[in-house]
């Protein structure tokens, strides 16, 4: 159980790395009612504040907690299906649904703690109906678990969306503070046009964000543009693929596409002119490298959307179709893929994702007036740490506690 904020607090490190400034050596944050109330250098935040506990890890760096966009907790690492082909994969997914009835909430909860463990202050789920949303809520981060639906399992459109809508509503109740439910338009191949546009109509009327999975793999280009393969009949018949353009175009006439969209993958067939797209319309983006990777489905034109302002973040998909739960260790992944420096690659787990998921006045860096959300990475602060080496730190598994509002979710220091 995380330790309560019973009080203020000082937490410091050897370096402190807020990303929205330059490090500092030995830096420390102090923390009321779980905002940070001040940022400094220890000396000067202790001096002024000579009645806090102070909590000093000299050989630590102490950076934001990390912010996955996009996740699903409920897999396991057993018996996952093989890669390959996106449908092929998703097909055997499909056949195994009814035996992981069985296992899916001890999985969401061993996810969970797997993510804490790694860092991870803030995490976007998506499971069907919005099924991980107890386990989330009671892991002690913060975080939104977006319902997915599938409207040929309901109804009529206008019957799914206002399913999926009362569903959320419901999931809503009672949670703790910084946990909320809201809806996912799953996909182009599992959602028809029509309850995918007034799933996104409703929602913004609501001032709530939308998660969809976009342009994903090879199959999904082809079913939008064409019609036809694996994914046609993947959920029985699918009659309106062969829309004769791009998921990105497809999903901006249905009305998908606006700021409060946040659309996973986007790994196959992204052009010029999609990316365009993606930036006109405001939507943000959660990159998840090595899913893609696995499932054969091409490289996301991460560099290339950040430069036309896209707010990009990084999602670890679920573990079915990538190996942990460590968002930093899927960041390094990405560094080495697009070639990005350490400080680009700490920014995009951190302020990224909590820019591309609307919370950034909240959490992603730590600054005065934000939730202190943070994570300590044991380091060697007298050799010079830059920001890559704090990434691999932490992706290697150096991430020593967590703490999420000012609850220490995970401490393995015994201090």
């Amino acid at each position: 159980m995380p330790e309560s904020r019973a009080g203020p607090v000082i937490f410091a490190a050897g370096i402190l790395m807020p990303v929205s400034s330059p490090p500092l050596q030995d830096g420390a944050v102090l923390v009321r009612a779980g905002r940070i109330a001040a940022v400094g250098d220890l000396a000067d935040v202790g001096r002024e504040n000579p009645d806090v506990e102070v909590r000093f890890f000299p050989n630590y760096t102490m950076i934001p907690g990390a912010v996955n966009a996009h996740a699903h907790l409920g897999f396991r690492r057993k018996d996952a299906p093989e890669g390959g082909t996106f449908s092929g994969w998703l097909g055997r997914l499909i056949e195994r649904l009814p035996e992981k009835e069985a296992w899916t909430a001890q999985a969401a909860r061993d996810c969970a703690r797997e993510a804490i463990e790694a860092g991870t202050t803030y995490m976007a789920e998506s499971s069907p109906y919005g099924e991980c949303l107890p386990q989330l809520a009671d892991s002690g981060m913060a975080g939104t678990v977006y319902a997915e639906f599938f409207a040929h399992e309901i109804g009529t459109p206008e019957e799914a969306v206002e399913f999926i809508v009362a569903k959320a509503r419901e999931l809503g109740e009672d949670l703790p503070e910084r946990v909320d439910a809201r809806v996912s338009v799953h996909s182009p191949y599992t959602v028809d046009p029509e309850s995918s546009r007034l799933a996104a109509r409703r929602t913004r009327e609501m001032g709530w964000t939308l998660a969809i999975h976009l342009s994903e793999s090879p199959e999904e280009v082809e079913f939008v543009r064409d019609g036809t393969g694996g994914l046609a009949d993947i959920f029985g018949t699918n009659e309106w693929g062969g829309a004769g353009i791009s998921p990105v175009r497809y999903a901006q006439g249905i009305e998908l596409l606006a700021p409060e969209t946040i659309a996973a993958h986007l790994a196959t067939g992204v052009s010029e002119d999609d990316i365009e797209v993606l930036a006109q319309t405001g939507v943000a983006v959660a990159h998840c490298p090595r899913s893609n990777d696995f499932l054969g489905c091409g490289v996301s034109p991460v560099p290339a959307m950040i430069a036309s302002g896209i707010r990009v973040g990084m999602g670890t998909d679920g573990l079915w179709s990538s190996p942990s739960m460590n968002l930093f260790e899927e960041t390094l992944f990405a560094v080495k893929l697009h070639g990005m420096s350490g400080a680009a690659g700490l920014e995009l787990a951190t302020l990224g994702g909590a820019r591309s998921l609307g919370i950034e006045a909240e959490t992603g860096t730590l600054d005065v007036g934000k939730w202190a959300d943070l994570a300590l990475v044991e380091t060697s602060p007298e050799d010079g740490d830059t920001a890559l080496g704090v990434l691999e730190a932490a992706a290697g598994g150096g991430v020593a506690a967590t703490v999420v509002g000012g609850n220490v979710i995970y401490n393995r220091l015994g201090r």
